[in-house]
C-alpha cells in the first residue's frame, strides 16, 4: 500500500495543508501526463467517436462538462481545487452548479432528472438514496471501465445495483461520534465517558462553569439527525438483521429500545439545556468555532467538522479529541460511519466522453494531491493503495481508530426505507418539541408511505 501524498505534494505544500482550506490557495501546477483515454467500447452509452482520435487520445480542449454537487461541510475548497485541476489538465471548462445540502437537495435531483435537466455528473448520497434514482434509466453503468478497478471494493459493492456499477467515491469517508475540546476536559478534570449517564454527567458540570455542553449545527435539519443516524452502531450490535427484519416488517422501530435511544439522547441534551444558546441557527462553521475556542464543549458530528475547523481555526486542531457516543454498556462502544457521496453520470448527458474523463481524473493521484493541497482528509479516501498520511488530525487518528475495531455504516446502506420526513422530525426532537415515542411513531408512518411507494413487499 502506497501513501497517497506523491512527489506533488512537497515541503511547502505539507505547509499549505496544514492552514486548513482557503479561497485564495492555489491547485499545485504539477500535472501529470494525462493517463489513457478509457475505450468507448467499455460502456453502452458511449459510441465510437474516439475511434477516430490519434492513438487512443482524445482532445478535449475548450469542451465544457456541466456539474451539479451539493456543499459538503468543510471540504467543498478541497472539492473545488479537483475540479479546478480537472479543468487546467485537459483545457476544459466545469460548469459547476451548487445545490443544496439534505433531502431539500436529493428530491431538486430527482426533479431535474424527471424533467431531462440534470447536469452531466452530478453527486448523490449512496445507499437507499442512489436506489431513489432509478439508476437503470437515468444513470450510465461504469462496468468494464478501468478506473472502478481502483475503486475500494466496500464502496463498490453499495454503488452496484442489479450488477451495475453507477459511480465513484467523491470526498473521504466520514465518522461520526463526539468531538470535543481537550482543554476544557483537562481543566474540569473530566474523564472520557464510557456510558450515557456518564457523558450527562459531564454535560452538567461543564454546564456549571459556563461553558455550552454541546453544539449543534441545527440549522440545517439534515445536520440534527447526526446523533440519532449515530446511534446506529448499537443498533447493529444489539441486532445484527436489525435492517432486513425492519425492510420485511418483521420488527418494528418502535418496539426496539436501542432504537428509540437514539431519539432519547437527542431529547435528553435539548430536555436538559445542554446544546448552544443559539443551536437552531447555529452553522458548521459557527460549531467549529466554538469548539475550537472552547465556548462549547463538545459537538456530537461527523469527521469532517475537521475541515471545517482547520478553515476557521487552524491552530486549535491539536485540541480536539474525539471518542464514540456512548450507551448503556460501557463494554460495548463503537461509531457508525458514512460512505463518501458518489460522482455519477447522466445517462442522458450532453458530453458523456468528457464526463467518463472526469470520473477517470478524481480517482487518479493527481486529484487526491488536489484535495491535499488544500487541507487533510477527514477520513479515509475509498480508493485501493491509498492510506491516511501520518500527520492526520488526532481526532481523525482516534476516530479512523475505533472504525477499524469497532463500527458499522449507518441504517440507510442497509434499508432502502426512508421517509422523506424523518430528517425534520429528527430536529423536533433535537429541540425538545416532542418526545422521543411521538417521533418514532412519526418516523414509522413516514417509512411506510415510503416503503409503499416503492413497493416493497408486506408494507
Amino acid at each position: 500500500m502506497k501513501k497517497f501524498l506523491s512527489l506533488a505534494l512537497s515541503a511547502s505544500m505539507v505547509l499549505t495543508m496544514l492552514s486548513g482550506c482557503s479561497n485564495q490557495g492555489t491547485v499545485p501546477e504539477e500535472k501529470t501526463n494525462p493517463p489513457a483515454e478509457t475505450s468507448a467500447s467499455a460502456s453502452q452509452e458511449v459510441n465510437s467517436e474516439n475511434e477516430n482520435e490519434s492513438e487512443g487520445q482524445q482532445d478535449f480542449t475548450g469542451q465544457t462538462l456541466t456539474m451539479a454537487i451539493s456543499t459538503i461541510d468543510g471540504e467543498i475548497d478541497a472539492i473545488t481545487a479537483q475540479i479546478k485541476a480537472f479543468e487546467e489538465t485537459y483545457g476544459v471548462t466545469v460548469d459547476l452548479e451548487i445545490l443544496p445540502q439534505g433531502d431539500e437537495g436529493e428530491n431538486l435531483k430527482l426533479v431535474r432528472i424527471a424533467t431531462g435537466a440534470m447536469a452531466d455528473v452530478f453527486m448523490s448520497a449512496v445507499g437507499a438514496k442512489l436506489s431513489e434514482l432509478s439508476p437503470k434509466e437515468n444513470i450510465m453503468d461504469l462496468t468494464g471501465q478501468p478506473f472502478l478497478d481502483r475503486v475500494d471494493d466496500k464502496y463498490r459493492s453499495i454503488v452496484t445495483i442489479d450488477g451495475a456499477a453507477y459511480g465513484v467515491p467523491m470526498c473521504p469517508s466520514n465518522v461520526a461520534g463526539v468531538f470535543y475540546n481537550t482543554n476544557v476536559y483537562q481543566e474540569l478534570g473530566l474523564e472520557i465517558p464510557k456510558t450515557w449517564d456518564e457523558f450527562l454527567n459531564n454535560c452538567e458540570e461543564i454546564k456549571k462553569a459556563g461553558i455550552a455542553p454541546v453544539a449543534a449545527p441545527n440549522s440545517k435539519t439534515s445536520l440534527s439527525q447526526i446523533p440519532f443516524l449515530t446511534n446506529y452502531y448499537y443498533v447493529q450490535e444489539e441486532f445484527p438483521g436489525f435492517a432486513q427484519d425492519y425492510t420485511d416488517k418483521k420488527v418494528t422501530l418502535a418496539g426496539t429500545p436501542v432504537f428509540v435511544r437514539g431519539l432519547q439522547k437527542m431529547y435528553d441534551l435539548a430536555d436538559k439545556e445542554y446544546l448552544n444558546e443559539d443551536f437552531l441557527a447555529a452553522t458548521s462553521e459557527d460549531v467549529a468555532l466554538m469548539l475550537a475556542e472552547g465556548t462549547a464543549a463538545h459537538s456530537i458530528i461527523r469527521s469532517n467538522i475537521l475541515g471545517t475547523i482547520a478553515s476557521v481555526a487552524p491552530e486549535s486542531m491539536d485540541e480536539i479529541g474525539f471518542f464514540p457516543l456512548p450507551d448503556q454498556n460501557p463494554e460495548v462502544r463503537g461509531v457508525s460511519t458514512w460512505m463518501p457521496q458518489a460522482y455519477l453520470v447522466n445517462k442522458n448527458a450532453k458530453n458523456p466522453e468528457l464526463a467518463l474523463k472526469f470520473m477517470e481524473f478524481i480517482t487518479s493521484d493527481q486529484a487526491l494531491d488536489a484535495y491535499c493541497s488544500y487541507q487533510k482528509p477527514s477520513g479515509a479516501f475509498m480508493l485501493k493503495g491509498v492510506e491516511l498520511p501520518d500527520d492526520v488530525y488526532p481526532a481523525l487518528k482516534e476516530a479512523q481508530s475505533w472504525v477499524e475495531k469497532a463500527s458499522t455504516p449507518v441504517m440507510e446502506y442497509f434499508c432502502t426505507i426512508k421517509g422523506s420526513n424523518q430528517a425534520t422530525i429528527c430536529s423536533q426532537v433535537a429541540s425538545g418539541d416532542i418526545t422521543p415515542e411521538e417521533a418514532v411513531s412519526e418516523i414509522e408512518k413516514d417509512n411506510e408511505i415510503d416503503a409503499q411507494q416503492k413497493g416493497i413487499p408486506n408494507w
